[in-house]
């Protein structure tokens, strides 16, 4: 049985303005039933914000979005060809590959999901609010430039990406930091930025030898100018919160604070947790809890505590909605603990341990030349 500890407002004098972010064409998307993303981690996650008063506290808001990207939005980021593709599959359905099926009506809805990003984007720039938050229902962090072949892992538009040039054509911000702690390597970010000195993309994910893209390899670290600006970090299967923990302290934050981004964007993936189906690494609600801090702590000294936040993956339902909601409230202030809904996992071995010092010390060495890292 699940226990919800509801505690005091704690982080700051200030309680964050939250907005979360929700469209009710996106919770119509429809893999199909055999499809491990389904929409009812959501309708889940949107339950228990309700059921748990999180939507009543006065910090918080839900905002049914209205901003819809063009196709000038979207050809900024991709080439003509896969935006005709899409359009064309959106009528009466289809697939990109055999993982990404197309079901009518796509089109929009990928265009409604970015351009609800970016409405939270424009509210937190505005200083309206201090975090956005959106739930997706499918992903973007694999999508790029064009499709030739390449699997595009439940992705349709790179909505991370557009929303990124959306906010730097129009001089809103100049510099993004994009944080990736989805279990997947976001392959599509970083083909899309691997040049550009003003997006630095930080990932953590599985070993690439382990697990879908099959990219995301520490010698990845971009090039001409955006040398050094892609990061990857990639943890073996087992990893635990501690090591992970550990990667986020010794090579996110000295290089964010060196960065000094306008605002960050934190892909949140729930995929991370011992459970998940998919995947091989071994986080816990806890460690769910003492990340977000890390980062708000991060946000606060480096840009006014302003976070763009999208949850991405996460294929068991109770353990990816429970994190969902975890997430928000620990943003929203609330010093809330979850106890982890299946049996915890054996504590890490020392080989997985050994591993992730070492990688982390390679990592130092590979990025000497751009950053200082002790």
């Amino acid at each position: 049985m699940n226990k919800f500890y509801l505690g005091k407002l704690v982080f700051r004098s200030e309680m964050r303005r939250i907005l979360i972010l929700r469209n009710n064409e996106l919770f119509k998307h429809n893999f199909g039933s055999w499809h491990p993303l389904k929409s009812e981690r959501m309708n889940t996650y949107f339950k228990l914000l309700e059921e748990k008063s999180i939507t009543n506290l006065a910090n918080v808001k839900v905002l049914d979005t209205s901003l819809i990207v063009n196709d000038e939005d979207i050809l900024t980021v991709h080439d003509e060809s896969l935006l005709n593709l899409i359009k064309s599959l959106s009528i009466r359905g289809g697939a990109l590959d055999s993982d990404t099926p197309v079901p009518p009506g796509t089109y929009d809805r990928a265009r409604i999901q970015a351009g609800g990003l970016i409405e939270g984007a424009l509210r937190v720039l505005n200083n309206e609010y201090d975090v956005a938050i959106q739930c997706v229902a499918f992903g973007g962090h694999h999508a790029t430039r064009r499709h030739v072949g390449f699997s595009f892992g439940f992705c349709y538009f790179n909505q991370e990406a557009i929303l990124i040039r959306y906010l730097q054509r129009r001089k809103y911000v100049e510099r993004i930091l994009v944080l990736d702690c989805d279990a997947h390597h976001g392959n599509g970010i970083q083909e899309i930025f691997y040049s550009d000195p003003t997006v630095l993309y930080i990932s953590l994910h599985q070993d690439p030898n382990t697990l879908y893209p099959g990219t995301g390899f520490i010698h990845e670290i971009g090039e001409d100018k955006g040398l050094g600006y892609n990061i990857n970090i990639p943890l073996p299967p087992g990893t635990s919160d501690e090591n992970y923990i550990k990667a986020l302290n010794e090579v996110f934050k000295p290089i964010a604070y060196q960065f000094k981004p306008n605002i960050i964007l934190w892909i949140f993936g729930a995929d991370t947790y011992f459970a998940d189906p998919l995947t091989s690494l071994n986080l816990t609600m806890n460690g769910y809890s003492r990340i977000t801090d890390i980062i708000m702590d991060v946000g606060d000294k480096l840009c006014s505590g302003k976070l763009i936040v999208e949850f991405g993956g996460g294929y068991d339902i109770l353990s990816t909605s429970l994190a969902f909601y975890l997430v928000t409230a620990r943003l929203a202030g609330l010093n809330i603990k979850i106890d982890d809904p299946y049996s915890p996992p054996k504590g890490e071995s020392e080989a997985i341990s050994r591993r992730v010092e070492t990688l982390i010390v390679e990592i130092k060495k590979t990025l000497s030349k751009y950053w200082l890292l002790e």
